[in-house]
């Protein structure tokens, strides 16, 4: 130690090199980093427990406890004028010592060392919590790391949960605090070099140093480099944390999903915030978790589907209020507000509480509402809908997502799509876990419907999907309007399926019965009874036929497809009547077999044969919710039959030909009966029209007739009860035995060739 005398001597005496003070320099060395010592760690102590309640009033500057602070609120800087002069004389000193930048060091380690200590103890003790109430022991607190990190992979969602909410607030107490030293360091112009800094005077004027470490670049702090190694080691202990359930929770629910993503990212939001650099280990961390939360889902819910389509039974499924409003947020636009409060397995819980609604009876049966239409829809719809609806909140929710989740909702419903045709079209639900005895109309009926509700809401989660995704990425949504064409495709085919039931119907089981039919004697026989027009077997038969197929229809579809139905049906008989019967004729010239038909001979025979098609024409466009069709088949058997029947007059039905007919020739004295030749434009135009107004394949290609109805039952009788209910019908050609049987009804009528065909009526 050198010590100066008057200033008017310029001498200097060392006194170390007397005997007596030879060993003082090194005891004053010793002294000094004594003091230094117990004034860094005062500081420290101070620095870590700055803003909590005792710290604040310089009560105890040794307590670590947070307790009593929130750290989301602005970190306290201004101290009472005692603290505040005793922090400064500690940094005063270590200036004159030159050990700030030691200080500054110790600071870091401690705070780090702090955080450590910290995130280790509270998962200890959780861990220890959770296997105790799961009744483990939970008494070896310092059970190894292994078994530490089974512990945490273990835990249930709700504990780990308590786990992580005292974990963040304890880490950000911790940085909050750091953020309030370098905050006061900054505004006091006070700065403790980092370790790799060579500058070593204690205060520098930084009067434009700001917050968050926006003036890093300026100087180097060790204030603001701890909070910066604290906010880093804080982010990558809480990632390990999540690594080691990513397992666990990719089989959470989405609801719990959602709140460690809720909770996670305020912590990653607040720890950016106090760094001032982002966290993309953390975040990246939650990024991979959702992520597989979603595949894990996804591909749950595709195998939920299959399983609920397999054993599908095609009838009709109660929509509950909570549904309904479900879909009534889509359309509003409100997709990604979801009020369904959910178990750990969304899809059980629901599948199990939705059992019930198909076997409620149909009194209590609640139709889907879409945007004022209504639907019947199966349980199966409903889950797929339901899916979707999770797969749209997840989007919204998990933003980073939506282009994976655009996806999954493109499989879902090709999914459905195609699993349907199968099962229905394809008669699959015969074989399937749902084993029905056959497939018929109301089967078919019930699958346009739900295809109906899936186009209605197709637009909506278009327009939910798009609010989710960046303006380059919305081509992705064209593969929503391509399921759209295959839904569309679907329902076409479905229609045709109808109008085929019945074109098997009168081809295979009714046409034979043209055989037994003399239009010549029915005429003589009427006129000596003087009874009114009835229809013969085979017309009869048609119109019962096409009456029942119009019962179940009217219950089950609205009214623009029940009118699309019948205007095809109604085309198909319209060309079909008069085909068969020319077949008729031709058939039993070509087998001797065959009971012989032939076309009447007398103009008695001729006007009974028309006016009876004619009357099957009343018939069918009297029947409820139909379109009347202007059935051809009258003029085309006047063609044939080389006579013309005066036309009754005008009953409003609905004209499908434009043809003016002007030119038609007026009936001569009042008589019924004009000949007509071979060149009557009329009579040609009438044959054009028949053909080209047809909706189904040529139905002179029995062969495509026979292998569309092979799976599909005919009607139901509607007179039985058992119609409207789930039994099974006993008449089918697909049948699980795989053999055909002979229908068999009530009054006896019945086919030789084992396919069905409906009751006639008594």
């Amino acid at each position: 130690a050198n010590s100066s005398l008057n200033p008017h001597l310029q001498e200097r005496f060392c006194l170390s090199k007397l005997r007596a003070f030879s060993k003082v320099g090194e005891q004053l060395e010793e002294y000094e980093k004594l003091v230094v010592r117990n004034l860094t760690d005062e500081l420290v102590e101070t620095f870590l427990s700055w803003g909590t309640e005792k710290g604040s009033h310089g009560d105890d500057g040794g307590s670590s406890s947070i307790a009593g602070f929130d750290y989301r609120s602005t970190p306290q800087i201004a101290l009472s004028t005692e603290r505040r002069s005793k922090v400064l004389g500690v940094l005063e000193s270590l200036r004159l010592c030159g050990q700030l930048s030691g200080a500054g060091v110790a600071y870091q380690k401690k705070l780090c060392e702090l955080i450590s200590v910290t995130v280790k103890a509270i998962v200890t003790e959780c861990v220890a919590d959770a296997a105790g109430s799961s009744g483990g022991t939970g008494n070896d607190a310092n059970a190894p790391a292994k078994g530490t990190m089974t512990g945490v992979a273990t835990m249930s969602l709700d504990q780990f949960f308590d786990c992580i909410n005292m974990l963040f607030e304890q880490i950000l107490g911790l940085l909050w605090g750091a953020v309030a030293v370098n905050k006061f360091c900054i505004d006091e112009g006070i700065f403790l070099p980092d370790a790799g800094s060579s500058k070593e005077n204690g205060f520098s004027p930084i009067n434009e140093m700001g917050f968050e470490g926006e003036s890093s670049h300026l100087a180097p702090s060790a204030t603001a480099a701890a909070l910066a190694a604290g906010a880093d080691l804080s982010e990558k202990s809480v990632s390990e944390l999540l690594r080691l359930r990513k397992e666990a929770h990719s089989l959470v629910s989405f609801d719990g999903m959602r709140q460690l993503w809720d909770n996670s990212l305020t912590f990653t939001l607040q720890l950016e915030k106090f760094s001032g650099r982002k966290a993309y280990g953390l975040r990246s961390t939650l990024l991979a978790q959702a992520k597989s939360f979603v595949e894990r889902k996804h591909e749950a819910n595709m195998s939920t589907l299959v399983a609920a389509l397999d054993s599908e039974r095609w009838v009709q499924c109660n929509v509950s209020a909570e549904r309904q409003a479900t879909l009534t947020r889509l359309c509003s636009g409100r997709a990604a507000f979801s009020s369904r409060k959910a178990g750990p397995n969304n899809v059980d819980s629901n599948t199990l509480s939705a059992i019930p609604a198909t076997l409620s009876g149909r009194d209590k049966m609640t139709d889907a509402e879409v945007e004022g239409s209504r639907y019947k829809v199966v349980w199966s719809c409903l889950l797929l809908l339901e899916m979707v609806m999770d797969d749209v909140a997840c989007a919204a929710h998990f933003q980073t997502l939506a282009t994976n989740v655009v996806g999954k909702i493109s499989e879902l419903l090709r999914l459905f799509n195609s699993r349907s045709t199968y099962l229905v079209l394809g008669a699959g639900a015969i074989h399937s876990a749902a084993r029905l005895k056959s497939i018929n109309a109301k089967h078919l009926a019930i699958v346009t419907q739900c295809i109906a509700l899936v186009l209605a809401i197709l637009p909506h989660i278009r327009a939910a999907l798009m609010a989710q995704l960046p303006a380059k990425q919305h081509s992705l949504l064209n593969d929503l309007d391509k399921i759209k064409g295959d839904y569309s495709e679907h329902s076409e085919k479905i229609l045709s399926k109808l109008v085929s039931i019945i074109g098997g119907i009168v081809e295979h089981s009714l046409a034979p019965k043209i055989s037994q039919t003399d239009f010549d004697a029915r005429a003589k026989n009427a006129i000596k009874l003087e009874s009114t027009v009835d229809c013969c077997s085979f017309l009869e038969s048609v119109i019962t036929n096409t009456k029942k197929m119009h019962q179940v229809l009217n219950l089950m579809l609205p009214a623009d497809l029940l009118q699309d139905v019948f205007s095809r049906i109604f085309a198909y008989l319209d060309h079909k009547v008069p085909s068969l019967f020319k077949n008729a004729v031709n058939l039993g010239k070509q087998h001797a077999s065959t009971p012989l038909f032939s076309m009447p001979c007398t103009n008695e025979g001729k006007i009974r044969m028309i006016k009876e098609v004619e009357l099957m024409a009343k018939t069918l466009n009297s029947l409820s919710g139909v379109h009347p069709w202007n059935f051809t088949a009258p003029k085309v058997l006047e063609q044939e039959l080389d006579i013309r029947i005066k036309p009754p007059a005008s009953d409003g039905v609905f004209d499908s030909s434009s043809e003016t007919k002007s030119d038609e020739k007026k009936d001569v004295d009042g008589e019924d009966i004009v000949p007509v030749g071979s060149s009557d434009s009329t009579c040609r135009q009438i044959e054009s029209s028949s053909e080209n107004d047809l909706f189904v394949s040529e139905p002179g290609d029995s062969k495509s007739h026979r292998s569309e109805s092979e799976n599909v039952n005919p009607i139901p009788d509607m007179n039985d009860s058992s119609a409207f209910t789930e039994q099974p019908e006993t008449e089918s050609v697909g049948s699980n035995d795989g053999k055909s049987s002979r229908s068999s009804n009530d009054d006896g009528s019945g086919t030789e060739d084992g396919r069905c065909t409906l009751p006639e009526s008594s």
